[in-house]
């Protein structure tokens, strides 16, 4: 008996209208993808960067040692 009602409801439910749960779902998914493509972007950067940044040069065009 109260699969036959839930068959019924779901017959006379409009289907033309997109509930909030749907709506919800995409945003959590569109924000999902955004944040992928922004920690791949990220870990590029990340992987450009030298492991330390000493070095043996000066960065005084007089060549004078600052420090």
């Amino acid at each position: 008996m109260g699969l036959a009602r839930l068959a019924k409801q779901a017959e006379e439910a409009d289907t033309s209208e997109l509930g909030p749960g749907l709506i919800a779902f995409t945003i959590v998914v569109l924000l999902a993808v955004a944040t992928f493509f922004l920690l791949r972007s990220m870990m590029h950067h990340i992987g450009k960067v030298p492991p330390t940044f000493d070095s043996d040069t000066t960065d005084d065009p007089s060549g004078r040692d600052v420090g």
